[in-house]
Order: C-alpha cells, then structure tokens, then sequence
C-alpha cells in the first residue's frame, strides 16, 4: 500500500513538474483520411503517433486532458483543423474533446 501510495505522488509530480500546462499546436496537415460512416459518427478525430496526441476538429470544440487520478492537466477552446499536443511525462490520460472522451496512452 505504502508503495502505490508514494507511486501515485511521484506520477502527480511528474506531470506538475514543468509548472506551464501543455499547449496544442496547430498543424498543417491534411485531414486524416476517413470513410464516409465515420464523417457521419464523429466530427473528432484522435491519433497517437511518434509521442503525441493529434486531433482533428470539425468544429470550434474545448478540448481538455486529465490525468489517470483525474487531475486536470489542460483546457483548451480549439479551432477547427489538425492540432498536436506532446506532454512531457508518459503514462495514461483521459481526452475530453467535446461529447467524445478516449482513454489515451502514451
């Protein structure tokens, strides 16, 4: 117990450790390539790729991401097109992008 306890400190220091909050970057990238039934489900689109969280957005949507414990980590009113967020510490975290919520791994 005692070492999950200073485990679950160590990851809260980890990800507060920088003092700034991570910032989404624009991208300019093409939309990622998707079906038409997709089109239809989502408007949000999330890829994992090389460390980074990219996110493509229809419309102006607040994008926020939390921890696994839930400790909110950033908030963000994005524009519509391809956005980049890379964060400093690896782990599991929770997107928020809108009406979708995923479960991200990095």
């Amino acid at each position: 117990m005692r070492k999950l306890f200073i485990s679950c400190i160590l990851a809260i220091a980890a990800v507060t450790a920088d003092g700034a909050p991570p910032a989404w970057v624009g991208v300019n990238a093409p939309r990622p390539e998707i079906t038409q039934e997709m089109e239809m489900e989502s408007q949000t689109e999330i890829v994992v790729r090389d460390g980074a969280i990219y996110l493509w957005v229809a419309k102006p949507t607040t994008v926020k991401i939390f921890s696994i414990l839930g400790q909110l980590i950033s908030s963000e009113n994005l524009q519509p097109g391809l956005h980049r967020l890379r964060l400093t510490s690896r782990g599991i975290y929770i997107l928020q992008a809108g009406s979708v919520t995923r479960r991200v791994t990095l």
